[in-house]
């Protein structure tokens, strides 16, 4: 089941305690990589698709990048498919200080930053427990 977020019934603001967010064009791709490396072992995930400097770099990639203090602590690749859609299309962080959450804070950022901009909806990818809490939050139904 694929999972979306109506962004016109989301109600977030556009910041995250104690992190400083940017959207990038320039980066660092060999520091993008070592987040995503730190946060795939801490996830003890037993697969995982490796991250190509295109994706980064593609015309409707928007890379939205988490710092703490001037170091990059996380990041969020999206996907923007038109003026009205855009999708999360990958999320890592460093979890240097867990009890900051910034991965569902990471997520109301975005649908304020998104909603600012005029989006409709913001694409998740599958359920999950995690993206129920948000607002706006809905199941995409079937092909009709």
């Amino acid at each position: 089941m694929y999972s979306r977020i109506i962004l016109e019934r989301t109600n977030y603001e556009l910041k995250i305690p104690f992190i400083s967010a940017r959207l990038l064009r320039n980066f660092n791709f060999e520091e993008m990589q070592q987040v995503y490396r730190t946060y795939c072992l801490y996830k003890r995930f037993p697969s995982v698709m490796p991250l190509f400097v295109e994706e980064y770099t593609y015309p409707q990639s928007h890379l939205h990048c988490y710092f703490e203090s001037k170091s990059l602590v996380g990041f969020t690749l999206m996907f923007q498919y038109n003026k009205k859609n855009v999708a999360a299309a990958q999320f890592a962080w460093t979890y240097s200080n867990p009890w900051k959450r910034l991965g569902i804070k990471s997520l109301e950022y975005l649908c304020a930053y998104y909603k600012s901009e005029g989006f409709a909806y913001l694409y998740l990818g599958g359920d999950e427990p995690y993206k129920r809490q948000l607002e706006g939050y809905e199941l995409c139904g079937p092909m009709s």
